[in-house]
């Protein structure tokens, strides 16, 4: 009879540490849903963060301007593209529709194409006279200054010349309108 009262005792504790490991368990599991819905629930950094300001560069357009950060004027939409991004094809047709009714027009639509070799110069030539261009490879000054992460990637500058706005999407960015 003893033995069995023991059998009993150590099946009781057993069940008890196991009731234990598992509430440690679920306890650790809520904690990481919680720091996963933190995550996800912040859009993901494509370029420098919300009131920064970019670094200097000097960059040549595709007609062959040299520019400076402050070349660039104020209320400016930046975009940086990749001829390999299929994400940024879908992006295009959103931009060129922009661009078009942009206040203050090309002067105010930096599109960087960012890439090497020949699909480069025909990717930035549908952008002539909707934006002022830039051919750029990722290391190249304009990425850099602007902290580029990924592509596509679309910033808005203010009066200032400082990121008032950026997103992976073009819909996404808080766009002055027209008036």
């Amino acid at each position: 009879m003893a033995l069995l009262t023991v059998a009993v005792v150590l099946v009781a504790a057993l069940g008890l540490l196991n009731l234990v490991l598992l509430l440690g368990v679920v306890r650790r599991l809520r904690e990481h849903t919680d720091l996963l819905n933190d995550r996800q629930s912040q859009p993901p950094e494509v370029m420098l963060e919300v009131g920064s300001i970019p670094g200097d560069f000097v960059s040549t357009t595709v007609q062959g301007e040299v520019r400076t950060r402050a070349d660039i004027p104020p209320m400016t939409l930046v975009a940086f593209l990749t001829p390999s991004c299929e994400h940024c094809e879908e992006q295009v047709p959103l931009l060129i529709d922009r661009a078009r009714t942009m206040p203050g027009g090309p002067e105010h639509v930096w599109v960087v194409v960012v890439g090497k070799g020949p699909d480069t110069e025909p990717y930035a030539a549908q952008f002539a006279g909707l934006a002022t261009v830039f051919v750029e490879p990722g290391s190249g000054p304009l990425p850099i200054a602007f902290g580029v992460k990924g592509f596509p990637a679309f910033g808005l500058l203010d009066e200032r010349g400082i990121v008032a706005s950026t997103a992976f999407g073009i819909a996404r960015l808080d766009l002055p309108v027209m008036r």
